[in-house]
């Protein structure tokens, strides 16, 4: 089976998360909205802003039994003009060119169509390109890795000195956010294509390897930088619109990206233009913070974000179109690790060993039902085929692999294959079906990768502590896209 390009996340300060919860306030106590930035080189020369908020009423909570129901709190947005926005920074390029994680050779080539992993009229061929980006927080990088070769082909500065990145979200066209917990996100080009000269120099002067690390503000595939307010955390693509609405295999545009930031007890949501990195809009959420903010995210088949709050949540939804936001409770436990599935269902994972799955059409939870034996910290985790691959941290260590659909378990990787386990952080999947198991400890840092056909494991090392969770290959985007 192949697949295109391709949830999510998580992490925490006991647990190495080294993120900063300062809040910013005028003086009569008011949360500031952030300042936006992004610049060719890229620096942060900022504009600024204070988003409003309508709050709505809360329904009653759910109860904590097998199929949960909850109530929600609904938020409204800030208007377009009332958002913060950024200075104008490199783009691209026609939003129609570009590879993709999987491409073909036939009709969707050239128009940076895609293979929707699925028999279409795209045509064949072999993938273009497929990398996993996974963040070295404490060295202020991040890796792009070749998934087929396992090979470190790059690393990138994310920000200044002490930009701390944690998740990274890579879009339909292989390209990458970052965020920062200091407080930006960043852009990245997958390849020279999608890079942007801006030094006089001919060609395009990016890093080469991971001994290769330029400057900040030198590498031609870092393509922006915007500000946000400290400790922020998710980062979540959304699909863009199809070139032709008649043609699966015509590829997307008007890509944006999510991702949120703590403030006083609440947090902000922005979503921003993909091309340029202006906040295009913003709301804020009331009850979003829970020490941390909204600690992973992921988008849905419309492309509205789905978060969770550290610690007790609430799960946050805010629709794309409206940018009304809703916050709904947990029925049972803590919350920390999250991705949404294939079918729009958000799953939970927390402290206590519980797994939760959301299901938005009957606004209901369910708890997965997980063997006592496991009683796994569930943190970064991802959908295939029907199935859930978790980053287990408590012992047993390893991955957890559960049924999205009647929220069983399957099975646990542990151990015996993944030799040497230490530290797992978050899991993901390549065009290849592979599952990634980033390890922050194991040898300094590094990644399983695990093949479940053959059941067999590989070690890619050499990484700087690596703490990465979210959609780190583009797959869980690639499964809610439209086909």
């Amino acid at each position: 089976m192949r697949f295109a390009p391709y949830a999510s996340l998580l992490a925490l300060a006991a647990c190495g998360d080294s993120g900063n919860t300062t809040q910013s306030s005028d003086a009569t106590g008011n949360t500031q909205s952030p300042t936006g930035v992004s610049t060719d080189e890229p620096t942060t020369t900022p504009t600024s802003g204070t988003p409003t908020t309508t709050a709505g009423t809360a329904d009653t909570g759910g109860s904590a039994t097998e199929a949960m129901t909850g109530g929600s709190t609904s938020v409204a947005s800030t208007s377009a003009t009332e958002a913060t926005t950024a200075t104008s920074a490199t783009s691209t390029g026609e939003a129609s060119s570009g590879g993709v994680l999987d491409t073909t050779t036939g009709q969707g080539s050239t128009t940076g169509g895609m293979d929707t992993g699925v028999d279409t009229d795209c045509g064949g061929g072999d993938i273009q390109f497929s990398y996993i980006w996974i963040s070295n927080s404490p060295e202020g990088t991040v890796s792009k890795i070749d998934t087929e070769t396992l090979i470190e082909v790059a690393r990138y500065r994310t920000g200044p000195q002490g930009s701390d990145p944690s998740r990274t979200s890579v879009n339909l066209k292989g390209d990458v956010a970052v965020t920062n917990r200091d407080g930006s996100i960043t852009k990245i080009g997958a390849i020279d294509d999608q890079c942007k000269e801006k030094n006089g120099q001919p060609g395009i002067q990016t890093s080469s390897g991971p001994n290769d690390v330029l400057a900040w503000g030198a590498d031609e595939c870092v393509l922006w930088n915007t500000l946000l307010m400290p400790a922020s955390r998710p980062a979540a693509w959304t699909s863009g619109e199809l070139i032709d609405p008649n043609n699966p295999c015509s590829g997307f545009t008007g890509e944006k990206v999510w991702t949120s930031a703590p403030t006083g007890n609440d947090a902000f949501v922005y979503i921003l233009d993909g091309e340029t990195g202006a906040i295009l809009d913003q709301v804020l959420v009331p009850g979003a913070n829970g020490g941390l903010g909204i600690y992973g995210g992921a988008v849905d088949q419309n492309n509205d974000f789905w978060g969770v709050t550290y610690s007790a949540g609430p799960l946050v939804h805010v629709d794309y179109d409206t940018m009304i936001a809703e916050t709904i409770p947990l029925p049972i436990g803590s919350a920390y690790g999250f991705t949404v599935d294939a079918k729009g269902r958000s799953w939970v994972g927390g402290w206590d060993g519980n797994l939760q799955r959301y299901d938005p059409v009957a606004k209901s939870w369910t708890k997965a039902m997980i063997p006592p034996q496991y009683p796994v910290l569930s943190r970064g985790m991802n959908d295939t085929n029907g199935e859930l691959w978790i980053a287990a941290l408590f012992e047993p260590q390893g991955l957890l692999r559960i049924d999205t659909d009647t929220a069983t378990f399957i099975e646990h990787i542990g151990a015996a294959t993944l030799v040497g386990i230490q530290e797992p952080t978050g899991a993901s999947i390549d065009v290849q079906g592979k599952i990634w198991l980033v390890d922050q400890s194991k040898n300094g840092g590094g990644a399983f990768v695990y093949n479940p056909m053959t059941k067999m494991a590989s070690w890619v090392g050499g990484l700087n502590g690596p703490y990465t969770y979210s959609d780190m290959t583009g797959y869980a985007l690639k499964n809610v896209a439209p086909q």
